[in-house]
C-alpha cells in the first residue's frame, strides 16, 4: 500500500486489500452456512463481519495517511545527510559502533567532515530517530530507535 516512491527498507506489513479479501471471503462462508442452518447466531457473526469489514476500512485510510505523514516528514524534515545516515545505519545495523567511531566510520565512507556528521547525528538523537551514549555513559553502541527505522524506510534519496 506504499505511496511513497523509491525503495522501502522498513519491514512491509501484511497488505490491507489481502485482509479485507480475507474478511470478504469468511462473510460468504457465513452466509452460506447461515441459509442452510437459519438463526440467530448467524446474524451476530455477520453484523460483527461487517463491522471488522469496516473498521479495517477506517484503519487502511489512517494508515495511508500516516505513511504520507512519514514520508513528506522525512522528506521535508531531515537533512539530505540525515537521510543519508539514517539508510546507512540500517544497511549496517549488524555493526553496532559507538558514537564517536560512527563519527569517524560515517566520515571516511560517505566523505562528510566529522564536524557536519556530528550535527546530523546530534539532530537526529535529537528527534528521538537513534539512541547513543551520553557523556556520563560512555561506550553504548549507536543504534536506531524504532521510530529511526521506520523514518528510515521513508528517506529514500532526493531526485
Amino acid at each position: 500500500m506504499s505511496t511513497s516512491s523509491g525503495p522501502r527498507t522498513a519491514k512491509q506489513t501484511t497488505d490491507p486489500g489481502d485482509i479485507i479479501h480475507s474478511i470478504r471471503i469468511l462473510r460468504r462462508e457465513v452466509t452460506r452456512i447461515g441459509e442452510s442452518n437459519p438463526g440467530a447466531e448467524y446474524s451476530r457473526i455477520a453484523k460483527r463481519l461487517e463491522a471488522l469489514e469496516n473498521s479495517v476500512r477506517r484503519h487502511v485510510s489512517q494508515l495511508g495517511e500516516l505513511e504520507q505523514a512519514l514520508a513528506t516528514a522525512s522528506s521535508t524534515r531531515l537533512t539530505e545527510k540525515q537521510r543519508t545516515i539514517l539508510r546507512w545505519l540500517v544497511a549496517r545495523s549488524g555493526e553496532p559502533a559507538i558514537y564517536t567511531v560512527l563519527i569517524q566510520q560515517l566520515s571516511e565512507e560517505l566523505q562528510i567532515p566529522e564536524s557536519t556528521v556530528r550535527w546530523n547525528l546530534k539532530g537526529l538523537r535529537e528527534a528521538e530517530l537513534i539512541m547513543a551514549g551520553t557523556k556520563d555513559h560512555k561506550g553504548v553502541p549507536v543504534s536506531l530507535t524504532a521510530m529511526g527505522r521506520i523514518m528510515a524506510g521513508y528517506a529514500a534519496p532526493m531526485d
